[in-house]
């Protein structure tokens, strides 16, 4: 509705500027129709022109822009403070401007508006119709048809109707007749409905008014010429329209005889007639209509431009903080590393999260040290600021996520997300982001729950309620939910990856969400995010209903490769074991080292049956020469305990990271 809205508002701008130019130029000759045709051409102009766009050259830009050259280029984000003032702020200050939805409003404005005008046009019509249906009707010669009514109301056709009164039918009939006649030979009816529904589409702009108006008045003087060259007595003629212009109208999109100033009809039917070389001056309409483009292109959000401009908004690997801004005051914040993992120059954060040009209002960006200034450390890299329309942070992160999981990622996206709240916009640091870094499989020391795994036995035990539903129906089962033990010892990104029914899954992860913090993992001393997967097991007492089944699990059958089980593979001594074998095993390539290759390399495998390393490879590349170790360091791995589904040993996809730093 928007955009429409935007439409509209340009085309008015080119009625604006074509009203003037023909009011200047035009409006006086006797030429009436070629202006009647130069009119009904400025309203189908004035329709096509926003969609014309001139280049000129004012937007520049190049094929990819660092952080640095996007900050000197665009505005920062405003920081958005609360007050904190004891006395109370004027009203001007309290009200949050920027969270009026401005756009909303204005829509609503133009549709009532809209609706009004349409609901006044199509009681024209019905008072037409109806009038018409309670008069006399005689069809005549020339097809036109008589309408007789008893009412006040002055002469006037519409489509093949001529409509008069009683008393006009006796009194110098010929004349009326003969003017009526012209209106409707000459189609005058379609120019009135064809300018009515653009007066109506345009009703906030006097300049659609106006023309209509002038339209009308051509009309009539299309009309008088027509009737006086049928040889009636021009004196007759002009006072037969003396005595008609204290006539009542019937309504403004019909021909009325009395329809336009009688002075100007006068005047017009006594004029020289103007020279045929004037229609040159309608070759005026071509600068109008250049510059009216150019003043649309200008004012455009810019719709040819936006696709280079904003689709190739490139960071060079530097792992900016995005933000969406959305017209609801919600806004997301990530870290573009997220999706941008490879480090590639010619990324396009607008399409692989499902966003066109068309939905970007515009773009901010900042250098580090004002993005640090307003999100703190997050806005280290910069940040890029996306201006979003006519889509809903939902709808982004779900494109999102489809990506990741597209390029084989299956970690979520570490987002945060602001929303208003009682109608008062929040800062950035009123919400506490999700947990920023890497989400590590296996880590030298795991995250505890507080007290050991038997106090988290026990912490279930107590804490579960079964619902009554699921025991009622003999629901049973063990569900297993995954999340992640952030460094701080919180709990996020919970997420069933075994169901069982609708209740247990929602009781498991009510569980999951009322745990107290853990002690967190750590890697090389470190606090670092893990992931963690946790089983519930819901069993019904012997007492239960003959019925009750426990809910049917993924067998250990075939060759088939679980990601997630019950008991997960071991690597003989544990996750310590593991670590300490990788720092012992891994030779650093010399070539590597020369060249200052490092970073970590993510091999893939599976733990077969019988513990063996079978399959494996690299998901996240460094380098080949790192890769080629990492690959290597795996495949002489000892056997492992294997992992188990209901007690047996099956085959299970497994993840590790092998990390090659260099010195200082």
């Amino acid at each position: 509705m928007y955009t429409f809205l935007l439409y509209i508002l340009k085309v008015s701008l080119s009625l604006a500027a074509f009203y003037m130019f023909y009011k200047l130029l035009c409006s006086r000759d006797t030429l009436h129709r070629f202006n009647r045709c130069l009119l009904l051409f400025i309203l189908a102009l004035s329709a096509v022109l926003p969609f014309m766009y001139i280049d000129l050259g004012i937007i520049s830009h190049e094929a990819a822009v660092e952080i640095g050259q996007l900050g000197a280029m665009f505005e920062a984000e405003p920081v958005e403070m609360a007050a904190t003032e004891d006395a109370p702020a004027p009203l001007w200050q309290r009200i949050p401007w920027q969270q009026i939805p401005w756009r909303m409003i204005l829509c609503g404005i133009y549709t009532v508006g809209l609706l009004v005008c349409l609901a006044h046009f199509l009681g024209s019509l019905l008072s037409i119709a109806l009038l018409i249906r309670r008069s006399k009707r005689r069809v005549m010669a020339d097809g036109t048809i008589l309408v007789a009514h008893n009412k006040a109301y002055g002469p006037f056709s519409w489509m093949r109707y001529i409509i008069v009164s009683e008393q006009d039918l006796s009194d110098n009939f010929d004349m009326i007749l003969a003017h009526e006649r012209a209106h409707i030979r000459l189609g005058h009816s379609w120019d009135l409905l064809f300018v009515q529904l653009c007066a109506t589409a345009q009703w906030f702009n006097p300049a659609a008014w106006l023309l209509k108006r002038e339209l009308e008045a051509i009309h009539e003087y299309e009309a008088d010429s027509d009737t006086l060259r049928q040889g009636f007595d021009a004196r007759q003629y002009q006072l037969r329209l003396f005595e008609e212009a204290v006539g009542v109208k019937f309504n403004t999109i019909t021909n009325n005889f009395n329809n336009c100033s009688t002075k100007k009809r006068m005047i017009m039917m006594m004029k020289r007639q103007t020279s045929p070389w004037a229609r040159m001056k309608a070759l005026f309409v071509l600068p109008v209509a250049f510059v009216a483009v150019a003043v649309i292109s200008c004012t455009s959000p810019k719709e040819k431009k936006v696709d280079n401009q904003l689709s190739n908004v490139m960071v060079h690997g530097d792992n900016p903080l995005i933000v969406f801004a959305f017209e609801d005051s919600t806004k997301v914040y990530f870290q573009g590393k997220q999706l941008n993992s490879d480090g590639n120059p010619n990324f396009d954060y607008l399409k692989v999260c499902g966003l066109t040009p068309e939905n970007i209002n515009g773009i901010s960006a900042l250098q580090s040290s004002e993005a640090v200034t307003i999100y703190g450390k997050s806005g280290a890299n910069g940040a890029i600021l996306f201006q979003v329309k006519e889509k809903t942070d939902k709808e982004v992160l779900k494109a999102m996520n489809q990506y990741q999981k597209s390029q084989g990622n299956e970690n979520p996206l570490q987002v945060s997300i602001v929303k208003p709240r009682d109608g008062q916009a929040l800062k950035f640091e009123d919400i506490k982001p999700t947990e920023e870094g890497e989400i590590f499989q296996v880590v030298e020391e795991r995250p505890q729950f507080p007290g050991g795994d038997a106090e988290l036995m026990k912490f279930l035990q107590q804490n579960v309620k079964y619902p009554k539903e699921a025991q009622e129906q003999g629901k049973q089962g063990r569900v297993i939910v995954q999340f992640v033990v952030n460094t701080d010892g919180s709990i996020s990104n919970d997420t069933i990856v075994r169901s069982v029914d609708p209740s247990l899954d929602a009781e498991a992860v009510r569980i999951i969400r009322n745990m107290p913090n853990w002690t967190p993992g750590k890697q090389k001393g470190e606090p670092v995010r893990v992931r963690f997967t946790l089983p519930v097991t819901f069993r019904l007492s012997g007492d239960a209903p003959k019925q009750a089944a426990e809910a049917k699990q993924p067998e250990a059958t075939g060759d088939e490769i679980f990601k997630v089980v019950e008991d997960r593979p071991q690597f003989p001594g544990g996750d310590a074991e593991l670590m300490k074998f990788l720092q012992q095993n891994v030779k650093y390539p010399k070539e590597a080292q020369e060249q200052g290759k490092q970073g970590r390399v993510i091999v893939q495998f599976v733990v077969e049956k019988d513990g063996s390393i079978t399959d494996a490879k690299v998901l996240k590349p460094v380098d080949p020469l790192l890769d080629a170790e990492a690959l290597r360091i795996v495949n002489m791995m000892p056997k492992w305990t294997p992992g188990k589904q209901r007690g047996k040993a099956v085959r299970v996809h497994f993840t590790i990271p092998v990390t090659f730093r260099l010195s200082n």
